[in-house]
């Protein structure tokens, strides 16, 4: 988290501004779901029932956020915001990008835990896919209609989170005792 901030907050650096598609709608009250997405795959990891799948959670989200986070350092990106509008429904909304700057768009990163999480949780019961998939549907629609990423950066950040658990799953196979 800390190396997010840090990447989140440089001021030194021009971002290249990127635009929200118009059909994507701003639904500032669905940053909940979105804050409990972040949360989540945390207390998910807690419920494998093989310590090496915890292994490879959390080597799968640090390969995931070593390319991501580098691109967002070395490529960094801005996204306007609409304002917030007033109200106490939508005040966590407002704590969040009063901490969250507006950079950081491509890809998203958001995803990297929830991705990784489902499948390794998945692999050891196929049958929690029934209910964890309309979740990651939910968290996937908070992002985009938070305004915190476009879908194609949701897209390219699924990519990157498939590709790393995919990685570790090889490693992992390669080495039975670790």
């Amino acid at each position: 988290m800390a190396a997010y901030l840090m990447i989140n907050h440089r001021t030194e650096v021009e971002h290249c501004v990127v635009g929200m598609p118009t059909w994507v709608p701003f639904w500032p009250l669905m940053t909940i779901p979105y804050l409990l997405m972040l949360i989540m795959p945390w207390f998910g990891a807690y419920a494998l029932g093989e310590q090496r799948n915890f292994y490879q959670y959390l080597i799968s989200v640090l390969l995931s956020f070593l390319v991501i986070g580098s691109i967002w350092y070395f490529f960094p990106t801005e996204m306007i915001r609409p304002e917030t509008p007033e109200g106490p429904l939508y005040q966590a909304h407002r704590d969040l990008i009063a901490i969250d700057n507006p950079v950081c768009i491509a890809p998203c990163g958001h995803v990297m835990g929830p991705i990784t999480i489902i499948c390794l949780l998945a692999r050891e019961r196929p049958s929690r896919l029934y209910w964890m998939l309309p979740l990651l549907g939910l968290g996937i629609l908070s992002i985009a209609t938070t305004w915190q990423h476009r879908p194609l950066d949701i897209l390219t950040g699924s990519i990157i989170s498939l590709i790393s658990v995919t990685l570790t799953w090889e490693l992992f196979k390669r080495n039975p005792q670790g």
